[in-house]
């Protein structure tokens, strides 16, 4: 007697479904109920934006770009809803100072970093410069190139350029992906990518705000 490698179920074959479908019951759950929730989706989605288009048009702040060296000077980006002017002169304090070398400056807008660091705070609302307003100290941002490092200081709350709290490196070609949002802070420091020295809960408080 040949015997079949596969092993007889014991348990008991399962009846298709023979009941009669019902087209208008069917419709309904297949095509109106989707067509009507896209439609609620869309108004969340509607809902989300107003509130997200009021929070950055009540924005009111200043920031400052510091170059340093020949041709060097201050700049201020000065916010009062969607009157965005650039400047030479702050129209209120600097909620946040920014700081760098022309020649650093240079290279990493040329890279397509923009300002250099930090991703996330030239997108400013209410909320966002509520939380930065709160922020006392220095944070030096460290970006590898393959032509070399570049630097940026980033301080809140009048804090002294000369005096870093804390430092963050890693690699110009991340750095852009935060920018971009492909990557987010979290997922660069559990994946390696970034790396922390000193004030541990300054550049949490940081990420918060910039982030949250």
């Amino acid at each position: 007697m040949i015997r079949s490698g596969f092993a007889r179920s014991s348990r008991p074959p399962v009846a298709e479904d023979r009941t009669a479908l019902e087209p208008t019951a069917f419709l309904r759950a297949h095509v109106a109920d989707r067509l009507r929730k896209r439609i609620e989706d869309l108004r969340a989605q509607i809902t989300r934006f107003d509130r997200e288009l009021e929070d950055r048009l009540a924005a009111e702040a200043t920031l400052e770009f510091v170059l340093e060296g020949v041709d060097g000077g201050a700049w201020y980006v000065n916010v009062s809803g969607e009157d965005i002017r650039v400047e030479r002169a702050p129209a209120r304090p600097p909620v946040v100072r920014l700081s760098q070398t022309r020649a650093d400056w240079e290279a990493l807008a040329r890279a397509g970093l923009g300002v250099g660091a930090p991703p996330g705070a030239a997108d400013l609302t209410q909320a966002r410069i509520a939380r930065l307003a709160t922020l006392k100290g220095t944070l030096e941002f460290r970006l590898v190139a393959d032509d070399g490092e570049r630097r940026v200081l980033v301080q809140f709350g009048g804090a002294e350029a000369t005096s870093p709290r804390c430092a963050v490196t890693l690699r110009a070609d991340d750095a852009r992906r935060m920018q971009s949002g492909e990557l987010t802070p979290q997922a660069a420091f559990l994946q390696g990518l970034a790396r922390l020295e000193g004030d541990v809960a300054l550049a949490m408080q940081v990420g918060a705000a910039l982030f949250l």
